[in-house]
């Protein structure tokens, strides 16, 4: 479906002490939509381990299942953090997990 994507999203959420953070749902969402968006093609799913903390640099693993069942593997890596809003580039596998 995907391979070696790269694409920023942009999402706010809770907090927790100074750090927004964007939870695990909010995350898988806005990565479905994403590389939805950038192959033209709809996703089965996207999981991911858990939310992220809004600290650059901050990466987090999740699983893209493509229609035909084919998984990726995508990392989500926080880019910017600016008052609430956390900026995450989402980096797709170059080829499918096994």
């Amino acid at each position: 479906m995907v391979g070696g994507v790269a694409l920023t999203g942009c999402g706010g959420g809770g907090s927790t002490g100074t750090a927004p953070t964007v939870a695990k749902t909010k995350l898988q969402t806005m990565a479905k939509e994403k590389l939805e968006a950038a192959a033209k093609r709809k996703a089965k799913s996207v999981t991911c381990d858990d939310g992220i903390v809004g600290k650059v640099g901050t990466t987090q693993h999740c699983v893209l299942t493509a229609k035909d069942g084919t998984k990726y593997g995508v990392t989500a890596t926080v880019k910017a953090v600016e008052s609430d809003k956390v900026n995450i580039d989402f980096k797709v596998d170059d080829k499918p997990s096994s």
